[in-house]
């Protein structure tokens, strides 16, 4: 995929704006889970696990450790803030209880003891592609010749992990059999102990209502079967689960409770990767025409006519969303991009930057304007500005660089101060903007205010 995503303003609908990416590491991050506010795990393509308790506030709040040597890390869990496992390359768990404890507080597991090697296609035998932990004391990983690992213990060591055969698929084309023309499952999403679906390489969709069963999982093509991966699967609850295939540009969509009926909806762009929320909030990672990167967003993508919105932002290989308005996405550059939701972004402006005690006329002339204190989400530009018709009665500007508070002063304009001290009653048009490196929110209020 492309490296480089050329800047844009926000397109309509967007559903977050974004900060400016932040270089963390010089490899690949390939993974990332943000249990809460207060602590993000990410994982590269180098071994190394980086950790944050203030993921939002820039490269300075983030550590590296070197957990895996030089082994790929592929995928990540952390079902708490105590809890967190990954798997690698070469059939390795590495886990903790203590994810910011730095290199000695994880330990390196073999739990992958497969060994047939598949087509071309798998990447190894012992590659794990994907690891969900519904609960902290349940996690099921998935590797490139169909296997489904579980674990009720996910720290304890190889022994505390059961291998399974999950998937039958064959990849398309393949001349030979058995396990040599195993599709490789690519991605796993557990939303609880009792419901996971997996996805593989020849675009097949599997369930399972007790993911540690030794007998295949249900199996269904998303559509028609074919030579298309599936390439993630994403599931915030056990009542909604959505995948991507890649070229094709289309994401699927089901109800794991009816069993696997994918519905198949078209995206702007090919999407290699999704993440979702919750119903309301679902990001993809794709490729546009002409190799561009980007993201793609949608807060309806559970409707029968879901609506996605493109944002030029390159290379994403994961994200997390610790709140319902707040995630935090990590790229194949080694950085992380901090975004919050513009329906958050908009109500903050309009309660904070637009709202308080703001005093009568005569006090406001007398004090020469108005002091605003404002909780920034993420670093931008605030802009705040009283009009009336065309007159700009006020004007106010702050840069912050990370969520912090910090006030700012309206000051009034000449043509401003007059206008107000010879009012006895006044109806502001009042607008406040907050612009990041992928485009501006704004919200407006009218203020009236008495002498």
């Amino acid at each position: 995929m492309a490296r480089k995503a050329n800047p844009r303003p926000l397109p309509r609908r967007a559903p977050l704006v974004w900060t400016a990416p932040t270089g963390l590491d010089d490899h690949a991050i390939n993974a990332v889970s943000c249990p809460s506010v207060s602590l993000c795990v990410a994982v590269d393509d180098h071994g190394d696990v980086l950790t944050s308790e203030e993921p939002f506030a820039g490269a300075g709040h983030w550590q590296a450790s070197d957990v895996d040597g030089s082994r790929a890390l592929t995928a990540l869990s952390c079902p708490s803030a105590s809890v967190c496992v990954a798997v690698d390359s070469q059939g390795n768990a590495v886990t903790t209880l203590d994810p910011s404890g730095g290199a000695s507080a994880w330990t390196v597991a073999r739990i992958d003891t497969s060994i047939t090697e598949p087509s071309p296609y798998g990447g190894g035998p012992d590659l794990l592609r994907g690891v969900s932990c519904p609960s902290a004391s349940f996690c099921v990983a998935v590797d490139s010749v169909g296997n489904a690992l579980s674990s009720g213990n996910p720290t304890s060591g190889q022994g505390a992990w059961s291998i399974a055969h999950a998937d039958n698929s064959s990849d398309y084309g393949c001349g030979s059999g058995g396990l040599t023309c195993q599709a490789p499952l690519m991605g796993i999403a557990c939303p609880s102990v009792t419901l996971c679906a997996g996805v593989d390489f020849t675009g097949n969709i599997l369930q399972s209502p007790s993911p540690a069963q030794t007998t295949p999982w249900a199996s269904q093509p998303a559509e028609g079967g074919g030579p298309q991966s599936l390439w993630s699967v994403s599931c915030p609850s056990t009542a909604f689960c959505t995948t991507v295939d890649g070229r094709s540009s289309n994401v699927f969509s089901w109800d794991p409770a009816a069993g696997i009926k994918p519905e198949a909806h078209r995206l702007p762009v090919d999407a290699f990767g999704i993440w979702c929320r919750s119903v309301s909030l679902c990001l993809a990672s794709g490729e546009a025409a002409g190799g561009i990167a980007e993201l793609v967003g949608s807060t309806n993508a559970a409707t029968r006519s879901p609506t996605w919105a493109v944002t030029a932002f390159g290379d994403v290989n994961a994200v997390s969303c610790p709140t319902a308005t707040t995630c935090l996405a990590a790229d194949n550059q080694g950085q992380v991009i901090e975004g919050v939701t513009t329906a958050s972004l908009s109500s903050t402006l309009r309660r904070q930057a637009l709202g308080g005690h703001i005093p009568k006329l005569g006090p406001l002339v007398h004090a020469g304007g108005y002091t605003v204190h404002f909780t920034s989400p993420l670093a931008g530009q605030l802009s705040v500005k009283w009009q009336v018709g065309g007159a700009v009665v006020a004007t106010a500007s702050r840069r912050f660089a990370a969520p912090q508070t910090r006030s700012i002063r309206l000051r009034l304009t000449a043509g401003g101060r007059a206008l107000v001290r010879g009012a006895t009653r006044i109806a502001l048009s009042a607008v406040a903007s907050y612009a990041t490196s992928t485009g501006t929110v704004s919200a407006q209020r009218t203020l009236v205010r008495a002498r």
